[in-house]
């Protein structure tokens, strides 16, 4: 009975505490951003226009979660099938554009720079809001009240059905 009880616990540590970090190591998320979240991460960055084109104004960002290079380029690069080469010409632009490659970026990003900008003791989709907008560095403790993707990103957020 003893030793049932041993390779039982061993089991619950090694699934609560050994294996997430395997998954973060081998590439695999560690931070788990819900659905809801990307939905209006991906809202407020563009209405999740999947159509648009890249901008050209001050910074040249892309897709439905308007991406820039080197965002993309801190979250590793990401492509849009497994063995295209990340340094090709067009690599940025064909997976920011494209909807499941954007989402794998922000999520690599965030696994990479996840913080809690808010300081309120949790990092959650405030946090990513804050961070994809305003950077993995310090500066996404900065105010984001006023700004247009923060107005949509709390509409969103607070309301009954997230679109």
């Amino acid at each position: 009975m003893l030793n049932k009880l041993a390779v039982a616990c061993t089991f619950v540590a090694f699934a609560v505490l050994i294996f997430p970090l395997i998954q973060g190591q081998e590439g695999e998320p560690a931070v788990v951003i819900p659905e809801d979240c990307m939905k209006c991460l991906c809202r407020a960055s563009s209405f999740c226009n999947l159509t648009a084109p890249c901008t050209t104004g001050s910074q040249y960002l892309c897709g439905p979660f308007l991406i820039g290079v080197n965002y993309w380029a801190d979250a590793g690069q990401p492509t849009l099938l497994p063995d295209d080469d990340p340094n090709a010409t067009g690599a940025f632009e064909a997976c920011a554009q494209d909807k499941a490659c954007a989402e794998r970026t922000v999520r690599m990003y965030m696994n990479e720079y996840a913080q809690d900008c808010n300081e309120d003791a949790v990092t959650d989709c405030e946090d990513f809001a804050r961070i994809h907008v305003l950077g993995k560095s310090d500066s996404c403790f900065a105010k984001m009240e006023g700004l247009p993707f923060y107005t949509e990103f709390r509409k969103c957020r607070d309301s009954p059905v997230v679109v």
